[in-house]
């Protein structure tokens, strides 16, 4: 089962976690949707065209490539450069102090996409393309034991125990239908309701879950398992037998369904004026003095049916002889080497032909104050929800923003704890319809070790609250440019 572990990491390779400097924005439009669905009505924007936005994350606290090492361009050039492993303490590396090993890639982009508010209503449609991975609290032994090789003999001789960890990866296709409502308002304050459902067609999907596991490497040939408790599921397109890519099936191996649901409160600056509007562009923009935002994001699931198989390794023991013979054509060779191996069976570990990935479920609350005409300040928390025992798992994050925002321009400096722990600090900026940002600049400069990188970037084009085109403004309408 351990010999599964390497496709994982194999797959975990650079392919803006949450885009505080596009979502937090009163200019965000669509964008918003995924940090809380209820702000697209309390947008600046009366109507919103995404062309494209997307972001590049990737974060764990395992591997690393040296800061003397580490240069941006050396990956942007048409043969990059990668670091030499063969030198301790140069090159790519792993960091020996870490007990349980987090990772997390995303690299999404946002198609074409609109939003359009109605007055107290707001519409959206969107598109999005997604590859995720994550690593959650596998052992660092297993980490250096990939790393090393079986020949490592430092890691030989001890007993083993580990308790849960997983690791999932998932690709997919999604649209989107977004509505939020101000479903409550009196002079000075109002609330707002909003929700996003979005239809997945996952293209790849992967699942490794480790319950419990007892063993001990006695040399680089033989491992001793006690006791062994683990699944394994994927669908990827590739022919298992042959290893054609792409297989002759569906594109699509997976469908889902996923729910975002979010509530604002909002405290405004002054009374709203009352009058009678024409047309819903005429509609204008409540400032406000603060707002509270609560959400839950990502509830929902992708189900693998096409090319699929699920695997279990249950009260699984063997005295292992002679692992490092073991040799393999194509997947299901491995599996089925495997199943042998433990069962007798080359078929008794399949236990499906389908399988469901979780998706990165997780509680969000954000906060924004706007102390002074143009300035803000923001904070944000996301907490992880665990759903299901086969999922993707999203980091946790807190952040502290403090942003200058205006119709042509906006620049935001964020700092932030990744899974609560890492202190980053970040940069975004706006000129009219183009963002580009990140909440990590160190991963650009090499201020220290690499580890990671943030980059997300945005091109759009909106019409302001108050602004109708070729017709007259509403009276005393206070967004007259866009």
């Amino acid at each position: 089962m351990f010999t599964v572990l390497p496709i994982f990491f194999q797959g975990f390779t650079v392919s803006g976690q949450e885009m505080s400097g596009i979502t937090l924005s009163n200019y965000s439009g669509i964008n918003s949707v995924r940090l809380n669905p209820s702000d697209l009505v309390n947008s600046q924007l009366y109507y919103d065209v995404n062309v494209l936005a997307g972001d590049i994350f990737l974060e764990n606290n395992f591997l690393f490539i040296h800061k003397e090492d580490y240069g941006l361009l050396k990956f942007l050039k048409k043969n990059p450069e990668i670091p030499s492993t063969g030198v301790p303490g140069q090159g790519l590396d792993y960091n020996q102090s870490s007990k349980l090993i987090q990772g997390f890639e995303q690299t999404n982009f946002l198609g074409p996409s609109f939003s359009i508010a109605l007055g107290d209503q707001a519409f959206g449609l969107s598109t999005r393309v997604v590859s995720m991975t994550s690593i959650k609290d596998l052992p660092e032994y297993l980490g250096e034991l990939m790393y090393e090789g079986l020949n490592y003999d430092t890691l030989y001789g001890i007993p083993q125990n580990h308790n849960r960890f997983d690791a999932a990866s998932a690709g997919w296709w999604e649209i989107g239908f977004s509505y939020a409502r101000n479903f409550r308002k009196s002079h000075f304050e109002k609330w707002s309701f909003g929700a996003n459902v979005r239809r997945l067609w996952g293209y790849a999907g992967a699942y490794l879950v480790n319950y419990n596991a007892d063993y001990t490497l006695l040399n680089d040939t033989v491992i001793d398992i006690g006791y062994l408790d683990a699944g394994i599921g994927f669908s990827i397109p590739l022919d298992y037998d042959t290893n054609d890519f792409p297989d002759d099936g569906k594109t699509f191996k997976g469908r889902g369904t996923v729910l975002d649901i979010g509530v604002t409160y909002t405290k405004k600056q002054s009374v709203s004026a009352i009058r009678s509007y024409k047309s819903y562009c005429q509609y204008e923009y409540d400032d406000y003095l603060y707002k509270i935002g609560v959400s839950l994001l990502d509830i929902g699931s992708l189900r693998f049916t096409e090319n699929a198989q699920e695997h279990r390794f249950e009260n699984a023991s063997l005295l292992w002889e002679s692992i490092d013979t073991l040799e393999y054509r194509n997947i299901n060779d491995l599996s089925g080497q495997l199943s042998k191996v433990f069962y007798g069976d080359p078929d008794a570990s399949l236990i499906a032909d389908s399988f469901v990935l979780g998706m990165p479920a997780a509680l969000s609350i954000q906060a924004d104050y706007n102390y002074y005409p143009k300035w803000h300040i923001a904070s944000l928390v996301v907490v992880p929800l665990k759903l299901r025992n086969e999922q993707l798992h999203r980091p946790s994050q807190a952040l502290l923003s403090l942003r200058y925002e205006t119709d042509k321009f906006e620049i935001a400096l964020p700092v932030s704890l990744y899974d609560f722990q890492k202190p980053r600090i970040g940069l975004s900026a706006r000129l009219y319809y183009f963002t580009i940002g990140t909440d990590k600049l160190g991963g650009f400069f090499g201020f220290d070790d690499f580890y990671g990188m943030d980059l997300y970037f945005s091109a759009k084009f909106h019409i302001l609250k108050g602004w109708c085109g070729r017709y007259k403004p509403a009276p005393n309408c206070k967004n007259y440019d866009f």
